[in-house]
C-alpha cells in the first residue's frame, strides 16, 4: 500500500469531511465530491461547516469538486459518504459519466480504486437493503468494506481516543483499510460480519430516538438504559435473522454505537427524539436540524423486516407510531412499560 494513494470521497458532510482532514493529515492525497455546485464553491472558500463541525477550519489541501468525472479520476481509494437514501442516484450518476464504468478502462480512468469504503449508515427506502447491497447491485466485481462504530465526528478531530471497525467479505481488503485509517487517536478492529456491522450502525438510530423521546418526557437514567438494553435486544433478534451474528452487536459497531448515538446531546437521531417529547412536527424538527437524521426512514423499514421475518420490536413500534402516526410519546412508553410480564430472553 502506497502512503500516497489518493483518496476520493462521495460526499463531504461531517464524518466524510473529518476523516478526510485525518487522511489528509496522515500525508494522503484528498478529493472530496459534493453534488450540489454552489455548496461546494462555498465550501472551498469558506473552508467550514458551520453546525456540523463548529470552529473547525478544513485545511486547503482537501480538494472539494461536484464533477464526479473529477472525482473519480486516479482514486486508490473510494470513500462511500452520502446519506444512505442518496446512495442510489450517487451510483446512477457514476454509470451515466461513462457506462458501465471501470469496464474496458474507460478514457478517464486509469485504473478502478483498489479499495471501496462505506462511511453510510442507514437501510434504503424502497428496498431494505444495506448500503453494500445497493453498491454490489451497480459494481459486483469490486468488494466494499464497511467501517462504522462510535464515532461522534468533532470528537475525533479534537483528538479523542476513538475505535471503530471494518468489516467486509474480502479479508485482503479489510486488513488495507484498518491500516489506512488507524491513524493518530483513530484505533481500527477488523470483523467478518458486514452483516452485523452495517445493521449496527443503522438500527441503534431508532433506539437513539427512543432514548431522545424519553429524556424529553423527564425520564431518567434507569429508563434510557432499560430502553437500550431492550433495544439491543430487538436489533440483535432482527440482526441475526437478516444473517449477522449476534455477537457483533455486543461490540463496537453495536453497543458502541448505540450508546453513543443514544446518549450525546448533540446526536440527530436523539435531538428527533428530544423534539418529538415536546410535540413538535417531524417535518419541523428536521427542517431546524438541516441535516439527515437516519433513524427516521431506517424505523420504517426496519418495522416492515421486523414484521416481515417474525421479529417482536416492540420499541421500534413505539417510535414508529410516534413518528408517523401522532401517538402520544408518554403513552408509547407507558405500553412498553405494561406490556406482559416475560423472561429476559433475547
Amino acid at each position: 500500500m502506497e502512503k500516497k494513494m489518493r483518496v476520493s470521497f462521495l460526499g463531504a458532510g461531517a464524518w466524510g469531511s473529518t476523516l478526510g482532514i485525518k487522511l489528509w493529515k496522515a500525508g494522503y492525497p484528498v478529493r472530496l465530491w459534493e453534488i450540489n455546485e454552489i455548496r461546494v464553491k462555498k465550501l472551498a472558500y469558506t473552508r467550514r461547516l458551520p453546525g456540523v463541525l463548529p470552529g473547525v477550519q478544513i485545511p486547503r489541501e482537501l480538494h472539494y469538486t461536484s464533477d464526479m468525472k473529477e472525482a473519480l479520476q486516479d482514486a486508490s481509494l473510494l470513500v462511500l459518504a452520502v446519506p444512505c437514501q442518496a446512495l442510489r442516484s450517487t451510483l446512477k450518476r457514476i454509470l451515466r459519466v461513462k457506462e458501465p464504468l471501470w469496464v474496458k478502462e474507460p478514457l478517464w480512468v486509469k485504473e478502478p480504486p483498489g479499495l471501496i469504503v462505506s462511511l453510510i449508515k442507514g437501510l434504503e427506502r424502497k428496498t431494505g437493503l444495506r448500503p453494500s447491497q445497493v453498491w454490489k447491485e451497480f459494481f459486483p466485481r469490486f468488494p466494499v468494506t464497511v467501517l462504522s462504530g462510535p464515532s461522534i465526528a468533532i470528537e475525533v478531530l479534537k483528538g479523542h481516543p476513538t475505535a471503530i471497525v471494518a468489516a467486509g467479505e474480502d479479508n485482503q481488503s479489510v486488513a488495507k483499510i484498518q491500516k489506512v485509517f488507524s491513524h493518530d487517536n483513530i484505533r481500527v478492529y477488523r470483523s467478518n460480519d458486514p452483516v452485523g456491522v452495517e445493521l449496527g450502525g443503522a438500527l441503534k438510530n431508532i433506539i437513539a430516538i427512543a432514548s431522545g423521546v424519553a429524556e424529553g418526557l423527564g425520564a431518567g437514567t434507569n429508563t434510557r438504559a432499560a430502553l437500550l438494553a431492550r433495544g439491543l435486544a430487538e436489533i440483535t433478534r432482527l440482526g441475526e435473522k437478516l444473517g449477522a451474528d449476534p455477537r457483533t452487536f455486543a461490540g463496537l459497531a453495536g453497543w458502541g454505537d448505540l450508546v453513543t448515538t443514544a446518549w450525546n446531546p448533540t446526536s440527530r437521531n436523539h435531538q428527533v427524539g428530544l423534539g418529538m417529547a415536546k410535540g413538535k412536527v417531524l417535518e419541523i424538527i428536521l427542517e431546524e436540524l438541516g441535516m439527515v437524521a437516519e433513524g427516521v426512514e431506517t424505523c420504517r423499514i426496519a418495522r416492515k423486516l421486523g414484521k416481515m421475518n417474525d421479529v417482536e420490536m416492540p420499541i421500534t413500534e413505539s417510535v414508529y407510531r410516534v413518528l408517523f402516526k401522532n401517538a402520544n410519546p408518554g403513552k408509547e412508553l407507558e405500553k412498553l412499560l405494561t406490556r406482559p410480564l416475560k423472561k429476559e430472553v433475547w
